[in-house]
């Protein structure tokens, strides 16, 4: 069964190519950019954002952008999440999970048959790959809801709801916003895509060699670690806005006062990174 279709952008007014000029576009970006896509954790409407820019200054390709949204952004009491195999180990399952994920959309021409593409090395860092198989590797996308929308829409609008047991709810009420003020000049995409990169030198550095670890201590540190690393949301409240988490092991407090080489150098990763990525953007836009 297929996600819901809510139209927005009409997908097939858009320009069609051939498939190996997609191709040799799509190895630059997955390959020559810098962008970081193994730790997808958070951050896809950056990664979408200068994926678009690129495509759009660099390669010349016309491409919408799909957004995918999973129950749990569209209806109260529902907690089902968009879900992607964790490779890397530091989710607290074995899967990533998503309110929603967006990506580029090409249409392309192979075989004499035209067919919509998504631009994610997120999910494969090898090729576009069609929708419908795009679809098929998210957990619960065939009970969401998907629409196509110009490239420049870089987020969406979400409004609060209230059950009968008084919990709030963020829910997503239809609309979308540009890539304007004060996401651009707050360095919104330049942030998520430091994030990113962040994450990957911290892993690497730090966190992978205590995953098959059976010391107590190392147990315990990798707990906070990912707890730290392995949340998006997290991440953005700590390094993007410089305050706690939503956790206990999150707080300002607890990530210096335990960790403060690990968070002392994230921080100096964090902020040379932007400013790399502010380098780029600006040439973008």
């Amino acid at each position: 069964m297929q996600p819901t279709y809510i139209p927005y952008a009409d997908i097939n007014l858009l320009q069609v190519y051939n498939y190996q000029e997609v191709q040799d576009a799509f190895i630059s970006l997955s390959n020559n950019w810098g962008i970081e896509f193994d730790f997808p954790h958070g951050g896809c409407q950056q990664r979408a954002q200068i994926l678009s820019l690129l495509l759009l200054k660099k390669f010349n390709i016309q491409h919408l952008k799909v957004w995918l949204f999973a129950p749990a952004a569209l209806y109260q009491n529902d907690n089902r999440m968009l879900q992607l195999i964790d490779k890397n180990y530091l989710s607290p399952s074995e899967h990533i999970e998503w309110s929603f994920h967006v990506a580029p959309i090409i249409r392309i021409k192979n075989n004499d048959v035209i067919e919509t593409y998504v631009i994610d090395p997120s999910i494969n860092r090898d090729n576009p790959i069609k929708i419908t198989d795009w679809l098929a590797v998210l957990g619960n996308s065939n009970s969401s809801q998907y629409s196509f929308l110009m490239p420049e829409k870089y987020f969406f609008n979400s409004s609060y709801h209230t059950d009968e047991n008084q919990m709030l709810t963020m829910l997503f009420d239809g609309s979308f916003y540009d890539y304007v003020n004060p996401a651009k000049d707050n360095l919104a995409v330049e942030k998520g895509l430091a994030i990113n990169d962040l994450v990957k030198i911290i892993y690497n550095k730090y966190i992978v060699g205590l995953i098959d670890s059976n010391n107590e201590k190392d147990i315990a540190k990798l707990e906070d670690l990912k707890a730290i690393f392995g949340n998006a949301t997290a991440m953005d409240m700590l390094f993007s806005q410089n305050i706690s988490g939503y956790t206990d092991n999150t707080t300002m407090r607890y990530v210096t006062t335990n960790y403060p080489e690990i968070i002392r150098e994230a921080k100096d990763i964090f902020n040379n990174r932007v400013f790399y990525w502010t380098t780029i953007v600006n040439e973008l836009l």
